[in-house]
C-alpha cells in the first residue's frame, strides 16, 4: 500500500473531518468562507473579534504575499489566533489537503507541524499536525526535520519528532465543499490549554507561529500576543504537581541503583 493511501486511511479512523463550517473559524473568528462564480474567494477575511491576530496570504486577492510553488494545491490562505484566560485558539485555511497530503513530483507530500515561538526568538515548541495526535512538545532545533525530500521553495525544518511532551491539544480537520481555483478548501483548528504553553506568561505574552508543508512550497507566519493573563493554578494544584515530580524522580533513582 502506498504511504499516502495509508495516511489517508488512518486519518479517516481517528481524525474529525467534516464538510460543515469549522467551529472556531466561523463561531470564534466569524469567518464564513465563500467563492464567487469564477471560483475565487469573495468573503471578508477580517475576523469579527477585535482581539484576534491574523495574517492573510490568499494568492488570488489583494492579500497576495508570495506565490505557492507547485500551484494552488499548496496555497496557504490564512492563519488566525486568539485566546481567553484558559485556552489559545488557532485556525488555518489552506488549499493543501490536510491531513491526507498530496502526491507531487513522485513523492507523497505531508503536512508540516505547527511551530511556536513564545518569545525566545526560536521555535521552542511544536504541535503535531501531520500525525494527527495534537501532541504539544517542548522542542529544540535537533527535534525538527525536513518532512519531505522534495522541496521547491526553500530548505527549512517542517516537522518535529521527539522533544519533551507537555500534553495534548485538540486538533480538528475540516473539508469544505468549496473549490477555489480548481482545488478544495481545508481548515484545521487547534485548541490548546495555555498551561501547556510554558513561556506564555513570561516573555511579554508574545507568541509567534509558523506553519508550512513538508516540501515548503508555501509558508505562513503570524506574530500575535495573548490578550489577558492565564488562570493561575491553585496552591494545592502546584503542591500536587511538585509531589508527583518528586515521586517520578524517586522512581528513576531506584531504577538506576
Amino acid at each position: 500500500m502506498r504511504p499516502l493511501a495509508l495516511v489517508m486511511m488512518i486519518a479517516l479512523l481517528f481524525l474529525t473531518v467534516g464538510s460543515a463550517d469549522a467551529s472556531l473559524l466561523s463561531d470564534w473568528f466569524g469567518i464564513e468562507l465563500a467563492v464567487d462564480e469564477t471560483g475565487t474567494f469573495n468573503h471578508d477575511w477580517t475576523p469579527t473579534t477585535a482581539t484576534a491576530d491574523y495574517f492573510i496570504d490568499d494568492n488570488w486577492s489583494a492579500h497576495f504575499g508570495r506565490p505557492a510553488h507547485g500551484g494552488e494545491q499548496f496555497d496557504i490562505e490564512a492563519m488566525y489566533f486568539d485566546n481567553d484566560a484558559t485556552n489559545a485558539y488557532i485556525a488555518v485555511v489552506t488549499s493543501f489537503n490536510v491531513p491526507g497530503g498530496v502526491s507531487f513530483l513522485g513523492e507523497d507530500i505531508v503536512a508540516g507541524d505547527l511551530a511556536l515561538d513564545l518569545g525566545l526568538g526560536m521555535y521552542e515548541m511544536g504541535i503535531d499536525i501531520d500525525g494527527g495526535t495534537g501532541t504539544v512538545a517542548a522542542t529544540s532545533v535537533d527535534d525538527w526535520y525536513q518532512g519531505n525530500d522534495v522541496y521547491i521553495a526553500e530548505y527549512g525544518l517542517t516537522n518535529f519528532s521527539g522533544g519533551m511532551t507537555l500534553g495534548t491539544a485538540s486538533v480538528d480537520y475540516f473539508t469544505y465543499d468549496l473549490v477555489e481555483r480548481g482545488y478544495g478548501t481545508y481548515v484545521f483548528e487547534i485548541t490548546v490549554d495555555r498551561s501547556l504553553l510554558t513561556g506564555a506568561p513570561i516573555f511579554d505574552n508574545s507568541i509567534g507561529m509558523e506553519w508550512t508543508i513538508g516540501c515548503r512550497n508555501d509558508v505562513i507566519h503570524l506574530d500575535g500576543d495573548f490578550d489577558d493573563e492565564p488562570v493561575v493554578p491553585e496552591p494545592s494544584t502546584i503542591l500536587l504537581l511538585g509531589t508527583g515530580l518528586l515521586g517520578m524522580a524517586g522512581v528513576v533513582r531506584r531504577r538506576r541503583k
